[in-house]
């Protein structure tokens, strides 16, 4: 049976996401739910979104897609159903007979808000018992006298001082009258069955509490003397072993329950909950809200199937790009529409992968395929997608695919393609009131070229003079960077639409961009005399001087 968390499959596209990767997972996870009922399909995006894509958010009314920062298996994954519990009140025999009815070992305890207390395994109630047989003492530890009235089955027959709990030591007079008398002391609890002379003794030696097997009969007599005593009189229908037993299993869990409780939280990873529970004393995990609240238990039996997220990757096929634990999770698709990664899996996948201009141009086509009425908003976010990848339609990357799509996506989402563009890029233009780091991130991947790691950013403005304003603090941040993540060469593609080619910022090893490009690099800068696709163009050089140097 397939559960409601397994169900779940995340559609998401690569770290620093853009418009077409953060647009084409929302796209493809509609396509996805219109054709298949099996699965939940649920966009989502692998970090902060860039400006222009909140644009576009906002432009078609979408809600910003979840923000995941692993794709590892955890908690949360997980259908923890409703955990049988007990009150630290409760006695050993209820949560024994609980265990036997359930089948379990092990029983958290909770308070009335259901925050965690403790634990009790049968372990526990081995050992407490074992540890007091044959000697009791409630001076402690007191019974609650209804508790021990439902374990015993029995009757309060005299209470002159409404007591409600028992306490004081416990003995079973089984000895000759002398021996049990000696050794009473006034306050203690006392089973026997229907001796009523030793009864009588007992009141008169100050007992608080007679408990009667057998279902003997009270004699008046006794009953008077207790109530004049103050001495709870207990009938017990049990023979005196039997009642004595009981007795124990009356004890509140409260005094055997451990605080040596294994925990973990909703975002706790499966390979950490694994190794808890494999050092857990009892085959376990509880698992609590931020405020200790009990949320369910797992054991090792419900680790013994393979919990993993699954998962569609869009606009990316390389681990560099991917989202933390890719490789934990079950990969059921790629959609891209760039080179071929290192992204590989078990079983076989449904890859899809177009030298087109956009994975959007991808979704779109599919939806047409499968004959999938696409609405407004959904055309919006395609086209949108569609436009910023290819710059408008102008990259070298762009195909005739590209641009019969955004025909066909422009009437529906409601937008003219050339006053839509203009839109858009004004959104993605803007570099004002962004720190360096953020210019350097804004549109930012990395790729592993043989041996080597190279990380390329892209950023458009208009004026290149918000650039030089804040040429030291990129340059900064991308020497840290470079250092922080071991890439040997960190680049940064600057362009302006309305001009022909492409300033770079270079640190690392400066000459592959030399070598692939024929340039000059000055001051950790350069130029290139035409507009580059970071994918069809600037990437396979840099690649092949990788690769062949």
């Amino acid at each position: 049976m397939t559960t409601e968390n397994q169900k779940r499959v995340f559609v998401i596209g690569h770290t620093n996401p853009d418009s077409d990767s953060v647009c084409s997972a929302i796209g493809y996870a509609y396509l996805k739910n219109a054709l298949d009922k099996k699965y939940h399909y649920i966009p989502a995006r692998a970090g902060d979104l860039n400006s222009e894509t909140k644009f576009v958010l906002a432009r078609f009314n979408f809600e910003y897609p979840m923000k995941m920062g692993s794709l590892a298996a955890n908690v949360g994954d997980m259908d923890l159903g409703e955990p049988i519990v007990a009150s630290p009140n409760d006695s050993i025999q209820d949560v024994a007979s609980l265990m036997r009815e359930k089948n379990i070992r092990t029983v958290p305890i909770v308070d009335t808000e259901r925050k965690l207390l403790g634990i009790v395994g049968l372990r526990d109630i081995a050992e407490y018992y074992i540890a007091n047989l044959g000697r009791r003492d409630l001076s402690t530890t007191s019974i609650d006298l209804n508790t021990l009235i439902r374990t015993l089955n029995g009757n309060v027959i005299v209470n002159p001082q409404k007591l409600n709990k028992l306490t004081g030591r416990v003995f079973i007079a089984a000895m000759q009258r002398i021996t049990i008398l000696d050794r009473i002391n006034a306050g203690d609890v006392v089973i026997l069955g229907d001796r009523t002379n030793m009864q009588l003794d007992l009141i008169k030696k100050g007992c608080s509490a007679l408990i009667i097997t057998g279902n003997s009969t009270i004699s008046p007599e006794i009953k008077k003397a207790a109530s004049r005593s103050d001495t709870l009189l207990i009938s017990s229908p049990h023979d005196t072993i039997t009642t004595s037993r009981l007795l124990e299993l009356s004890t509140p869990l409260y005094s055997i329950m451990s605080q040596n409780v294994t925990v973990a939280e909703r975002y706790t990873r499966i390979s950490e909950l694994r190794q808890k529970v494999l050092e857990s004393e009892y085959r376990s995990a509880l698992i609590v809200d931020s405020e200790l609240r009990l949320l369910g238990i797992v054991t090792r039996t419900d680790l013994l199937q393979p919990i993993q997220k699954k998962v569609i990757l869009v606009d990316h096929n390389e681990i560099s790009q991917a989202v933390d634990g890719v490789q934990e999770a079950h990969i059921l698709e790629i959609i891209d529409h760039h080179r071929v990664g290192d992204i590989s899996t078990l079983m076989p996948i449904h890859v899809h992968n177009e030298p087109i201009g956009s994975t959007c141009t991808i979704v779109a086509e599919q939806m047409l395929l499968h004959q999938i009425t696409i609405p407004n908003d959904i055309a919006g976010l395609l086209l949108s997608g569609l436009l910023s990848d290819t710059l408008m339609l102008t990259l070298s990357t762009t195909t005739d695919l590209d641009k019969e799509l955004a025909r066909k996506l422009a009437p529906i989402a409601r937008v003219k393609i050339e006053e839509y563009g203009k839109e858009l890029l004004t959104a993605s233009m803007s570099i004002k009131g962004k720190s360096g780091r953020e210019i350097l991130l804004h549109d930012f991947k990395a790729y592993e070229l043989g041996d080597k790691k190279i990380a390329v950013g892209q950023v458009m403005v208009i004026d290149k003079e918000d650039i030089r304003a804040k040429e030291s603090d990129i340059k900064a941040e991308m020497e840290s960077l470079r250092v922080e993540k071991s890439y040997d060469l960190v680049v940064l593609l600057i362009m302006n639409p309305l001009e022909s080619g492409e300033e770079l910022m270079v640190t690392g090893e400066k000459w592959l961009i030399e070598k692939a490009f024929g340039i000059e690099i000055k001051n950790d800068k350069g130029f290139i005399p035409q507009i580059l696709s970071r994918k069809k163009d600037f990437i396979p050089k840099i690649g092949y001087v990788c690769t062949t140097s």
